[in-house]
């Protein structure tokens, strides 16, 4: 086993994989990682593309949380919290994930003890995302974006729409919430702020959101609840499992 990273109670940790990184062979080995509930559910999945994209995401989180404590990436157990959210089970052992995937892309995000919600989005996407947001944004968020010139427009939705996943994520709660009923203020892309309509009761300055660029393509949100000033937020890469290259 390699050395244990420190995770300290204000850091959050970001790991990504690259899929194309990924050869059919490596993600044919990931398999018998899997737990026997996790490969039953991995079978009900009709297409090979969507197997495929379940078996790296189920086992990217099991390699990652190994850099963490000295378990092997197989032996991790997960239970379900009570909104259906997975959480570790092993015992003595004190980690938060979640984990979110595009098509090229996925990512893991580890903390100690905070709930936790992670978004990843592949941003050139040809719909019209701007549709979308007339009918899932605030008010106050509509006015913010459409006061945008409109080239930055379509960068300016995924900010919102990735932050907005990872809130629901990290409350536990998911679509129900309605994502009209909390709004995000963008000042940068560690300055952030939300407001919560009468129908959710929180506490807007309990949360933490930080947005992340990790390549042209991709946007990634992160939502931490927790009132901690001092967030460290660090990224890695990663290939699970990658062979080591002989000389």
């Amino acid at each position: 086993m390699a050395q244990l990273l420190t995770l300290d109670d204000n850091e959050v940790h970001i790991w990504r994989t690259d899929i194309c990184q990924l050869s059919p062979e490596l993600v044919a080995s990931y398999l018998p990682l899997m737990s026997e509930q996790e490969q039953q559910r991995n079978r009900r999945f009709r297409s090979e593309q969507s197997r495929v994209a379940d078996m790296i995401t189920r086992v990217f989180a099991r390699t990652v949380l190994s850099h963490y404590a000295d378990i092997e990436p197989a032996d991790w157990t997960f239970s379900q919290g009570e909104h259906g959210k997975p959480e570790v089970s092993n015992q003595g052992i004190k980690l938060r994930f979640n984990l979110s995937h595009s098509s090229k892309m996925v990512a893991c995000a580890v903390s100690r003890s905070h709930a936790i919600g992670l978004d990843i989005e592949y941003i050139k996407r040809k719909n019209d995302v701007l549709a979308i947001a007339d009918r899932y944004f605030s008010k106050l968020e509509l006015n913010a974006l459409f006061s945008l010139p409109v080239d930055q427009q379509q960068d300016r939705f995924f900010d919102y729409w990735t932050l907005k996943e990872a809130y629901i994520k990290a409350d536990g709660r998911g679509i129900s919430l309605g994502l009209g009923n909390f709004s995000f203020a963008i000042e940068n892309a560690d300055t952030i702020s939300i407001s919560f309509s009468d129908r959710i009761q929180q506490d807007p300055t309990a949360w933490q959101f930080r947005l992340v660029y990790p390549d042209p393509d991709h946007c990634m949100a992160l939502a931490v609840q927790g009132h901690q000033q001092d967030l460290l937020v660090r990224q890695f890469e990663t290939v699970p499992l990658k062979p080591k290259s002989s000389c």
